[in-house]
């Protein structure tokens, strides 16, 4: 979406969490298993690891779903949130819908 939208607005944010991870395979374990991830699909745009216990994230995000995507409009408020991606159609209407908008 960020090579075929980019150019008209989209801005896209990855934030990746540990989910276990730091506990097989040790403290910075995700960075271990993402840094490299992300580099091999040419990941060109903001991607954050997100170092907090499960419990604040679910909260602050309201959800308890992975992976769960957010889009926000141009006022930074969130207008959609997909939860695992089942209609990546709408996904893409949507992103389109957003950005038409003033």
């Amino acid at each position: 979406m960020h090579k075929k939208f980019a150019k008209d607005g989209l801005v896209i944010v990855t934030v990746h969490l540990g989910l276990g991870i730091d506990k097989e395979l040790g403290p910075g374990g995700v960075e271990k298993l993402t840094v490299p991830f992300l580099k091999k699909v040419e990941a060109e745009f903001t991607n954050l690891i997100l170092d907090e216990p499960e419990a604040v994230w679910m909260s602050r995000l309201e959800t308890g779903a992975v992976p769960t995507l957010f889009l926000f409009n141009r006022e930074n408020r969130i207008a959609e949130k997909f939860i695992d991606m089942e209609d990546p159609a709408a996904f893409e209407k949507q992103i389109q819908d957003l950005l038409k908008q003033p």
